[in-house]
Formats: C-alpha cells, sequence, structure tokens
C-alpha cells in the first residue's frame, strides 16, 4: 500500500462520511462524489446518494417517516461497517506501522458514528441516545482497538445518566471523544497504565464536557505548532460545530473541557 493509495482510501471515507453527518441532521439534499474508478467507495457512494434522494423526494405520513428513518440509521450503519472492513481489508496487506496506525485512526472515527445510528436504529425514539451509554460504550471500544483485552489503562466516568442528545450532537461529541482518548493511548501512556477521566453533565443552562487523563503530559519545550497535530485542530473544529467554548487542561496530563448551550 503506497502512500497515494492511503490517501485515496482517507479522502473517499472523508466525503462519505461529510454526507452522512449531513443525514444525521436530516439533511438529506447532500450528495458525495461518484468517480470513475468502479470501487466499493464508488457502490458506498452510490447506494448513500440514492438513499438521500429517496427520502428527500418521498411524501410520508409521521408514522412512515419514523418507519423510514430507522431504515436510515440502519443502512448508514452498515455502510460505515463495510468501510471499516474495506479498511482491515487494506491493513492485512502491510505491515507498514504508519499506514496501520492511519486506518486504526479512520477506523476508531468512523466506529463513533457507527454507534450513534445502531442506538438511534435499536431505540423507539429516533432522535435522541443516552449520552452515558454512548460514551461509556465508545471508550471501552477505543480502548480495546489500542490495547485489546490486556489493558493497564483505565476509565472513570462521572456522567449525568439522565441527558439525552440527538444525533446532530452527538456525533461531533463522539469524534471529540474518539481524538482525544486517542491521544492519550499514544502518547499519554509510555508505560501502558493510567486513568482516562470522563465527564459529562449539565448546570446553569449548559452542557459540561471534560476528558482528561492522568499521563506524561506535554514536554516543557512542546511548540504550539506541533501540538496542533496532534487532533487538536479537529476538536477545535468540532467545537465549533457545537459551538462550545473549549478549553486546553495541561497540569497532571492533558484533557479538554467544552462548555456548551443546552438549547441551541
Amino acid at each position: 500500500m503506497n502512500p497515494e493509495e492511503a490517501k485515496y482510501i482517507q479522502q473517499r471515507t472523508n466525503a462519505i462520511l461529510d454526507v452522512i453527518m449531513a443525514y444525521a441532521r436530516l439533511d438529506f439534499n447532500q450528495k458525495t462524489e461518484i468517480t470513475n474508478q468502479g470501487d466499493v467507495f464508488d457502490a458506498i457512494a452510490s447506494g448513500v446518494n440514492m438513499l438521500g434522494e429517496e427520502l428527500e423526494n418521498s411524501v410520508i405520513t409521521l408514522q412512515e417517516r419514523e418507519a423510514l428513518l430507522q431504515e436510515v440509521h440502519h443502512r448508514v450503519k452498515n455502510n460505515l461497517q463495510i468501510i471499516s472492513s474495506l479498511m482491515n481489508l487494506q491493513a492485512s496487506y502491510t505491515r507498514d506501522e504508519n499506514f496501520l496506525a492511519l486506518i486504526r485512526e479512520c477506523k476508531n472515527r468512523i466506529i463513533s458514528m457507527s454507534m450513534i445510528h445502531e442506538m438511534l436504529y435499536r431505540t423507539k425514539d429516533l432522535s435522541r441516545i443516552q449520552v452515558s451509554d454512548y460514551i461509556k460504550t465508545l471508550t471501552l471500544s477505543i480502548n480495546s482497538s489500542f490495547s485489546g483485552k490486556d489493558s493497564g489503562i483505565l476509565f472513570a466516568y462521572d456522567i449525568d445518566d439522565t441527558i439525552y442528545l440527538e444525533a446532530e450532537r452527538m456525533i461531533p461529541i463522539g469524534l471529540i471523544i474518539n481524538e482525544a482518548v486517542s491521544n492519550s493511548f499514544k502518547y499519554a501512556f509510555p508505560n501502558r497504565s493510567g486513568e482516562i477521566f470522563i465527564r459529562f453533565t449539565c448546570s446553569e443552562g449548559q452542557f459540561h464536557l471534560k476528558i482528561k487523563d492522568n499521563g506524561i503530559g506535554l514536554p516543557k519545550q512542546f511548540q504550539t505548532e506541533e501540538f496542533e497535530s496532534l487532533g487538536i485542530q479537529l476538536i477545535k473544529t468540532l467545537s465549533d460545530q457545537l459551538s462550545a467554548e473549549l478549553k486546553i487542561l495541561g497540569e497532571n496530563g492533558l484533557g479538554y473541557e467544552l462548555k456548551f448551550k443546552i438549547d441551541n
């Protein structure tokens, strides 16, 4: 697998995920490009586009709409699983550690979104999912991705079980958590042991999200430009989508704290 092929996989995956994120916002007008490659990505893109057209052009009752939305979440989840399986197949042909790390990062981002659609598909409420259940399931998945069954890195949670959020906001939240926790696994624990704390609560008209590890933190001479390459740009972009106030926590480890309004 050469760098150009790896870049192609990432670009096509991101393009399809952008459209899926639009569907999660119930914006079915978005389309993803279909190239002349005739590969798996084109097949997935065609299916996703057809699904958007079906929803956009249908005139249906509320009950039919709920059934159709349930089918949307099911199909989106299946498409994400296909992309993930394709990445597993590509990874099996190389031992390049950099490429394998890229594949793992892409897969974890896909999983963070796929879980949302899986939960929406399985619940009677097609608009919201329980934040606590989602975060705990997601972090266990990330742990398994990096550590397998044997992990010395533990999670501690302080999450309000009564909070439910719609997919439009859960997708950027899930991607932020995925990015922050993944960076902790990659950089915070050279001895492969430690703790990652996650809090999600609400008070004074705001949601409060905190992700903090007790790892080695940033080196004293660490440059801002270098820090930008560790995923902070993505976290900043996703924070902007939530209209959230973002604070970087650099004492006794590394973490992120976000505050955003309960009602957008």
